[in-house]
């Protein structure tokens, strides 16, 4: 009986024992969650109060500490509520998922006339980027610069001047036609006389204008003669800068040349579509930090406004359809492997579609190499590619007789169409007049040209 009594005394301070600890885990999470709350009053102090002891950097500092330490400590003893708080929102996040749906369509429906007014916005290309710069060099203008209440304007104005300067030696270095004179008509060698004046006019005005700004440039920065209210800082010229060159026109055209210029077999002769893409990323995440700045400050009107055109209208518009075109080319590319530099090495053969060379090719099914840029180009405008090899006289190329029917010089030089149906295996082919390799360049691209034989075949063929 003794030791049934005292078996039993332990089971029973065990068991006391864990209750014990249960209950002493529960205060110590219920403690630590209290403590959490106190630790983030100060994020709620009217004007900050971190901000008004110490400035922006003992608020940083602040939360780098102390944020770390709640989530490990709240990690480490979570209170018992929590499981029950996580499952009833999810039970009312499910109660409430059809009646949010609902409200969401009829929001959608009624903004409809403003998207389509946002829309009409965006074509007005050049009203659109100069409002989003204007908007930009201004939230600049309040926040870094100390009464310059003009240097966005002047900002902006020597930005513009020195496109158009851009601009015109572009129009120099690419014009073909240098002679000063206007034709009655294209095929015609009879001279307009007032159209050539007027021409001549044009071109003098645009020279004398480029000579008189970059003089006054030069004079500007070589003086060192500020304007009156102008001056920027460091940040503000870097920040307005960048935001400048990543939007205007001018410059979008000319960034896909010097990107194509390093030649990075990574982008696949897609600099137009990274580009874009980068562009107008970079310009969003610059627009977005100016508006809890803005709004700290209390510049209300100019926060909601940069909100609503620089990230939401630009952000939305131009940047989702950037990353549409790029997502669209990746996933036409996704279905034809990367040629290895062995099979580029062993090849010796150019693009049949641009005739250039190939450091890097995308590989058909039917075992023919393209660009990757070239070949997204073809399957853009159709459902189709330069693919099988084959004859015009209906023989199968290396077979029997091939070389005594083609002859020697149009040995695997005609082109045939591969259509990409839902089914792989299957596809539709059409055969095209043959071109001899050594007379490959002289053709040009896509010899594409007399229909021979249509029929349906599997595409390995």
């Amino acid at each position: 009986m003794g030791m049934i009594s005292r078996v039993r005394g332990r089971i029973r301070s065990d068991s006391f024992s864990k209750f014990q600890t249960i209950k002493s885990e529960d205060k110590i999470a219920n403690i630590v969650w209290l403590i959490s709350l106190v630790f983030l009053l100060p994020y709620w102090a009217p004007r900050g109060l971190l901000v008004a002891l110490g400035g922006a950097w003992l608020m940083a500092a602040y939360t780098c500490l102390v944020l770390p330490l709640l989530i490990s400590v709240n990690y480490r003893y979570p209170a018992r509520w929590y499981p029950a708080v996580v499952k009833l929102a999810r039970k009312v996040a499910r109660r409430l998922h059809s009646p949010i749906a609902y409200l969401l369509g009829i929001l959608k429906t009624a903004y409809t006339p403003v998207d389509r007014a946002e829309r009409l916005f965006l074509q007005m290309n050049n009203l659109s980027t100069m409002i989003s710069q204007l908007l930009i060099f201004t939230a600049c203008d309040r926040l870094l610069v100390y009464r310059g209440r003009l240097t966005c304007l002047y900002s902006l104005m020597f930005y513009n001047v020195i496109t158009y300067s851009v601009s015109y030696v572009r129009e120099i270095c690419t014009k073909e036609d240098w002679s000063p004179y206007v034709n009655v008509t294209r095929h015609s060698r009879v001279k307009h006389l007032a159209m050539s004046a007027t021409k001549i006019v044009l071109e003098w005005t645009k020279a004398v204008t480029f000579i008189v700004t970059m003089t006054f440039i030069l004079l500007t920065l070589g003086l060192e003669q500020g304007l009156e209210h102008f001056r920027p800082t460091i940040l503000y010229t870097a920040i307005t800068g960048t935001y400048y060159l990543l939007s205007e026109k001018t410059f979008l055209e000319l960034w896909p040349i010097a990107l194509s210029a390093l030649k990075l077999e990574l982008l696949e002769g897609m600099e137009a579509l990274y580009c874009g893409v980068w562009a107008r990323g970079i310009t969003t995440a610059i627009a977005i930090p100016l508006v809890p700045a803005l709004a700290w400050n209390e510049r209300w009107r100019l926060a909601v406004l940069i909100f609503y055109i620089c990230v939401i209208v630009h952000g939305r518009h131009r940047l989702g359809e950037a990353l549409v075109k790029l997502n669209e080319a990746q996933k036409s590319l996704a279905r034809f492997r990367r040629a290895t530099s062995e099979e580029l090495s062993t090849l010796e053969d150019v693009c049949a579609v641009c005739l250039g060379t190939m450091k890097s090719a995308r590989v058909t099914p039917c075992a023919h190499f393209f660009h990757a840029d070239c070949l997204r180009r073809c399957l853009a405008t159709s459902d189709s590619l330069g693919g099988v090899v084959a004859s015009m006289y209906g023989c199968t190329p290396g077979g029997p007789g091939f070389e005594s029917q083609v002859g020697p010089s149009l040995v695997i030089e005609s082109f045939c169409i591969v259509s990409l149906s839902n089914n792989p295996e299957l596809g539709s082919w059409r055969c095209f007049t043959p071109v001899p390799r050594r007379a490959r360049k002289a053709v040009g691209p896509a010899p594409l040209l007399s229909l021979v034989v249509s029929s349906s075949r599997p595409t390995g063929v």
